[in-house]
């Protein structure tokens, strides 16, 4: 007699499970207004405010280079690191309340809940980038080129999938709040060491040097030759940059997990 042969269970694709929790988090996001509108307004407020008063005194040391649009790259900069911070927010309060783990026993990982928040804040940060480039050009931004200014918003959003993925691994790790807040606070703070108003050539020379070592200045200064069309001169370490971010994230992830599992 011949027994019957064993029928595997099937694989579950963990693509709904994904879907669900970017679909969870994105309410999250819409539902919080300190995780949209204050980027948003953030970058809107500097951008006024810097475009406003230094927009004349700009124009005549730029040698023809539109003030907002030297400007802008280092706002939307600024804005998408407070943006993709919303990932560690979103993480932290699952965390706290206890659903991740509920979560962990029901389908054996927390990683598709991780994917989420990271999701939603980069979709967050897209809509963010859009309102500031239309807000930038109500007020006299012209770009050179729109498929560069889309170039703009990819190394952005790659910026800002660094920033999350950081963010996330900072929330799982201690747990608390101010500390997943270091690393959109370290961006923001790096990026006024870069040539913030005026192009790192013609800076003091101490600033000079410190922003020569700062890799956020060659992001920003791909930015800026991306949106007036010029020779991407500061494209390589601008995108090895990011690529270090978002490997040094994901790397921190995965060590932060690691640690979580043993100490439960």
């Amino acid at each position: 007699m011949t027994l019957p042969l064993a029928v595997a269970p099937p694989r579950r694709t963990p693509a709904p499970v994904v879907l669900a929790a970017v679909r969870r988090s994105t309410r999250a996001v819409l539902r919080s207004p300190a995780l949209l509108i204050s980027p948003v307004a953030q970058s809107l407020f500097f951008l006024l405010v810097y475009a406003g008063q230094l927009t004349t005194v700009g124009s005549s040391y730029l040698h023809g280079t539109n003030f907002i649009a030297f400007l802008l790259p280092l706002i939307l900069l600024t804005g998408v690191a407070t943006g993709a911070g919303a990932a560690g927010t979103l993480v932290l309060r699952d965390l706290t309340s206890g659903y991740l783990d509920r979560l962990r026993l029901a389908h054996g990982s927390t990683v598709p809940f991780l994917v989420g928040p990271v999701v939603a804040a980069l979709l967050a940060v897209a809509v963010q980038m859009v309102v500031t480039v239309l807000g930038a050009a109500l007020i006299g931004y012209r770009p050179q080129s729109w498929p560069g200014v889309l170039g703009v918003f990819l190394l952005l959003a790659a910026l800002g999938l660094g920033v999350a993925l950081l963010s996330t691994a900072l929330a799982i790790r201690s747990v608390s709040a101010s500390t997943t807040g270091l690393v959109t606070l370290a961006v923001f703070g790096l990026s006024f060491f870069t040539g913030v108003f005026a192009p790192v050539d013609d800076l003091a020379t101490w600033m000079r040097v410190i922003a020569m070592v700062n890799p956020l200045t060659y992001i920003v200064e791909t930015a800026r030759q991306l949106g007036g069309g010029d020779p991407l001169t500061a494209a390589p370490a601008g995108v090895a940059a990011v690529a270090v971010l978002i490997v040094a994230g994901m790397a921190a992830c995965a060590l932060a997990l690691r640690t979580a599992r043993k100490n439960r």
